[in-house]
């Protein structure tokens, strides 16, 4: 295959980089709201809460992890960076395939549970332990996402033990 030119490649690593941006801080932003979901007292805003989840999960979160890892695809076919020669960038693209399946089929089914429970419960699945389980698992389960896209962020800046030429 063909080597992009030097324009392309920089525009494709500023989508890249971009689309990395807003997937992490989409976590971010979504653990603090699970965070803060313990101290609401009133239906609405608990609804709200979940439905602002939900929405930056959908709208902004899983086309930034798809557009992330789509844009990495193109990096190891048209560029220098081959994944048969870095390990750095086989880890890289395990960690995002991962974090991305486990968040479609995972996060979001758990999400729309906790949204469905709140719908027909109300205010009261705050004091059920499946729903505070349930929260428990999602808090963790984003902050964990956070630290593995904090350490994919890191070994792509310092890409170790790369290919020396």
């Amino acid at each position: 295959m063909s080597k992009m030119n030097e324009n392309s490649e920089k525009i494709l690593r500023i989508i890249h980089i971009s689309a990395m941006s807003v997937w992490f801080s989409s976590l971010l932003i979504m653990s603090v709201i699970t965070f803060l979901i313990a101290k609401i007292t009133s239906y609405e805003a608990l609804k709200y809460a979940h439905e602002i989840v939900s929405l930056i999960d959908r709208f902004i979160l899983t086309p930034a992890a798809i557009l992330t890892l789509l844009t990495g695809i193109v990096f190891i076919n048209f560029t220098q960076w081959k994944l048969k020669d870095n390990l750095w960038l086989k880890i890289k693209v395990l960690i995002t395939c991962a974090l991305i399946l486990s968040g479609i089929f995972y996060l979001a089914p758990l999400l729309n549970i906790m949204i469905d429970k709140i719908l027909t419960i109300g205010v009261d699945a705050l004091t059920q332990d499946t729903y505070q389980s349930d929260l428990s698992t999602i808090t963790w389960f984003m902050i964990t996402n956070c630290l593995l896209l904090l350490f994919v962020i890191i070994i792509s800046t310092f890409k170790p033990g790369k290919e020396t030429k």
